[in-house]
């Protein structure tokens, strides 16, 4: 008896860390990045680090870009050039295709107006 209610307990505090670690990632504020599909002219930035998220089975790049968005930023880049976004084939092809968000992460040295460049806000 004694058993079962430790285990209850264990359970139940476990389960009140879980919901109130994911109340806290919901409350924090996304990110965003500049996305640009070719290389603008090199004075106006600094190359931080090639950058590269995928998803192991069926999805949308769409659902990447949070994570695209919090990688550049991990890295110091607040731009992304050489933006690319598709589906591609995994391990078996035959099987699977995943979505692969793909850039290099670049800090740009001025204010950054994304739609001026000619990139799309992700």
């Amino acid at each position: 008896m004694l058993k079962k209610l430790t285990l209850t307990i264990g359970l139940l505090g476990l389960s009140s860390l879980a919901m109130a670690q994911t109340e806290a990632a919901a409350t924090q504020p996304a990110l965003h990045v500049c996305a640009i599909k070719g290389t603008p002219d090199s004075t106006q930035f600094e190359i931080k680090k090639r950058i590269k998220v995928a998803k192991g089975t069926y999805g949308s790049v769409v659902e990447l870009y949070p994570r695209f968005a919090e990688r550049a930023h991990q890295v110091g880049g607040n731009v992304v050039i050489n933006y690319n976004a598709s589906q591609r084939f995994g391990f078996w092809p035959w099987r699977f295709v995943r979505p692969v968000v793909w850039g290099t992460a670049v800090k740009w040295k001025t204010p950054v107006d994304c739609k001026a460049l000619g990139g799309i806000e992700i």
